[in-house]
């Protein structure tokens, strides 16, 4: 069973098994249409000697034989004539000269009644084919013609061709065989080529590629899907590594910081108040800590898909109103003024909770960026079937070179200042997912007026 493995194999057993039947049913149809076509030329080649005869022996509207001469007759020798009378006596028969041919009252009874038969006789020197057909003289039946032929011309040109069947047919199907696994190996080479690299390439390694030059056929398609997807898969492992390599990072940041604080804290006996201070710090770091940990999970939960949206009827204007009022606390410590303008009635199919945390990490990303003083401005509106959400701030604005990347994890237009504000760079990255989970979209641009203007696309419906 192992040599039917290799599919090439299998392909070619399935192309001679279907060339075999085919080959036996075209080889069995000409065949018989060959052998329905000798035979009947030879009912044909009956049919006028029947005449010829019966013109010979009629005379007057009578039967009257004084001898069945054919001038010229090319089968002279391999046939046999026999007229009977109305009443079904022989009148003439040269039978007895060549071949001994029984008779057959039930054919010269159904032919003196108007029908013509035909049928097989073997005399045991050779096989004829005999016809027993009515005399007719004005419309009258007069006397009865029965007339043979060898079949031996018949039977030996079908010989022929069996044997032509017999030796072709299997020299055919070896052709066929060895031409089936060359066709088979040159359109599987691809796939050979295919396999080999892809035993080459691993997760430490995906940089590789098929890169073969195929034609636009299933193999070359095939080839093109594979490159694609493995592109895909390193960009998948890329990012994942990347994805690794910062939350590493972001992580041991804090960690860093509460090690010193409270080795600093150890190496000497210190008033209540330094400790207090210490355990602010660590607090502080403690909770960016856990800030960063939920916005990961959040995302690995979204990367897994296993973050419900339970969708629901939505006042848009009211999940915005209540996001102001919890940034409130943030905007009031740096004086900041939270503007929202809104039409009414903006209702949309959608998961309230993710919204709001949507709206909660635009405002205070304009917050950390918007001056003391300075204004963040919130607006709602329904556009082309859609409801449309724009965050702008006055802070320093997006240099254009950051924008394509704002939304990835763990980028940071000012590194420094993010750090400082305890962000890690995730927060777009999750209004991101929340926007494209509920079908909408979410951009950046930096106005000429400055400072950075975020705007959300979600469908009313």
């Amino acid at each position: 069973m192992r040599l039917l493995r290799p599919i090439r194999v299998r392909l070619t057993l399935w192309y001679v098994l279907l060339l075999a039947i085919t080959l036996a049913a075209f080889s069995a149809g000409v065949y018989f249409a060959l052998r329905q076509s000798l035979y009947s030329n030879l009912d044909d080649s009956l049919d006028s000697r029947a005449e010829i005869v019966a013109g010979l022996v009629t005379r007057g509207g009578r039967l009257s034989v004084s001898g069945v001469d054919i001038p010229g007759d090319p089968v002279e020798g391999e046939e046999i004539v026999r007229v009977y009378d109305l009443s079904g006596d022989v009148v003439f028969d040269n039978s007895a000269d060549q071949f001994p041919v029984p008779e057959d009252p039930d054919a010269v009874r159904a032919a003196l009644s108007g029908s013509t038969s035909r049928r097989h006789v073997d005399t045991g020197r050779v096989d004829l084919r005999v016809m027993t057909a009515p005399i007719r003289s004005d419309s009258e039946i007069v006397g009865v013609v029965q007339a043979g032929l060898s079949e031996d011309d018949v039977r030996e040109t079908l010989s022929v061709l069996l044997v032509i069947i017999g030796l072709g047919y299997p020299f055919a199907l070896v052709v066929a065989s060895g031409g089936g696994v060359f066709l088979a190996g040159r359109a599987l080479s691809p796939i050979d080529a295919l396999t080999r690299t892809a035993r080459k390439i691993s997760a430490e390694d995906l940089s590789q590629r098929l890169d073969l030059r195929l034609p636009d056929d299933e193999v070359g398609r095939l080839a093109r899907t594979f490159d694609e997807m493995i592109a895909r898969l390193d960009d998948a492992f890329r990012r994942q590594r990347q994805f690794t390599a910062d939350a590493s990072h972001e992580l041991r940041t804090p960690l860093t910081a509460i090690k010193g604080q409270t080795e600093v804290a150890l190496q000497r006996d210190r008033d209540a108040a330094a400790y207090r201070e210490v355990l602010r710090g660590v607090n502080s770091e403690v909770d960016r800590m856990i800030r960063l940990v939920g916005s990961l999970l959040t995302l690995a939960r979204a990367d897994a898909r296993q973050i419900p949206v339970n969708r629901e009827n939505v006042d848009l204007e009211k999940v915005v109103a209540d996001a102001v009022e919890q940034i409130k606390p943030a905007s009031g410590d740096k004086a900041i003024s939270v503007k929202a303008i809104s039409d009414s009635g903006i209702r949309l199919v959608a998961d309230q909770d993710l919204l709001l945390q949507l709206m909660l990490n635009l405002l205070d990303n304009a917050v950390k960026y918007t001056p003391r003083g300075g204004t963040i401005d919130v607006a709602c509106r329904t556009e082309g079937g859609y409801a449309q959400v724009t965050v702008s701030d006055a802070g320093p604005g997006i240099p254009p070179e950051h924008l394509p990347h704002v939304f990835d994890r763990f980028y940071r237009v000012d590194k420094a200042r993010a750090q400082a504000d305890g962000g890690a760079g995730l927060g777009l990255s999750i209004c991101r997912w929340i926007a494209e989970a509920h079908g909408g979209s979410i951009g950046a641009e930096s106005p000429p007026n400055g400072g950075a203007l975020f705007t959300v696309r979600l469908p009313l419906s």
